[in-house]
């Protein structure tokens, strides 16, 4: 693993630390072939029930490193090859992913936290799609993410990457909560260890369901939503889930 890219397992979750402080975590070849490595890695862990992405040194990611990029040969693949398969690895997991925000999120780095399932922020974070002040167009998802999360507010978002700080972030449905600085990573792990209790094959389905939602009419969504649920019916984890509600008592669940 690269050393742009820290893994850290803490229990049942993966930790993902972008590690380019000095860059305040600007995202280059290596650094986002690592990271859609550790994605994927992590989501066909069994072990494992949650994903989250940080960046170190006080900045979640400032985005494509663009000076690195400039200097290789071959731009024309850096979306297709390295930015985008990043996203559809967060998509594609079978875990939540969540975006652990303190300190900037702009330009890619932005859209990266976008596509996360839960965005967590520190009082600190700042989030812009800045790339329009470079004349450059959205990427990584957000023309999809963006007005998903914050509705028709998305025009203005986009169109004048100002930085939205994490109060108004919250508020507009950026991110999901915000937290004080002190004590942050273990807010996002006592967060993450929560999810991670839930039943993992519902919480794989509920994911893929929502995802699924977004895109289709309700027909297809129940079709899809009672598809899922017939598949869950057969698990252990569904009778231990209603045994436990049942007898008051914590569930442990499995993943079978």
């Amino acid at each position: 693993m690269s050393s742009k890219l820290l893994v850290d397992v803490r229990g049942q979750v993966q930790w993902m630390t972008i590690n380019r402080a000095e860059r305040r975590n600007a995202l280059d070849r290596e650094t986002m072939s690592a990271l859609r490595e550790a994605i994927v890695k992590g989501g066909n862990n069994p072990a494992l029930r949650v994903l989250v992405i940080t960046g170190a040194g006080g900045a979640f990611s400032s985005g494509a490193d663009l000076k690195a990029n400039a200097e290789v040969q071959g731009q024309e693949d850096m979306i297709e090859g390295y930015y985008n398969p990043v996203i559809r690895a967060i998509r594609h997991a079978k875990k939540p992913v969540i975006a652990a925000v303190d300190g900037v999120s702009t330009g890619y780095g932005c859209s990266l936290a976008l596509a996360c399932d839960v965005r967590l922020a520190s009082e600190r974070a700042k989030l812009s799609l800045i790339i329009v002040k470079v004349g450059l167009g959205l990427d990584g998802g957000a023309s999809y993410f963006l007005p998903r999360l914050a509705g028709l507010r998305a025009y203005e978002l986009a169109l004048t990457g100002d930085m939205v700080e994490a109060e108004r972030a919250e508020r507009i449905g950026l991110v999901n909560h915000v937290f004080a600085v002190e004590g942050f990573d273990e807010r996002v792990q006592s967060y993450a260890v929560r999810l991670a209790a839930q039943a993992p094959i519902a919480m794989s389905r509920i994911k893929r369901s929502i995802d699924r939602a977004l895109d289709t009419g309700l027909d297809e969504v129940l079709e899809s939503e009672r598809f899922h649920q017939q598949d869950i019916f057969r698990t252990e984890d569904f009778t231990e889930g209603v045994s436990a509600f049942l007898e008051k008592r914590a569930a442990v669940y499995k993943g079978r």
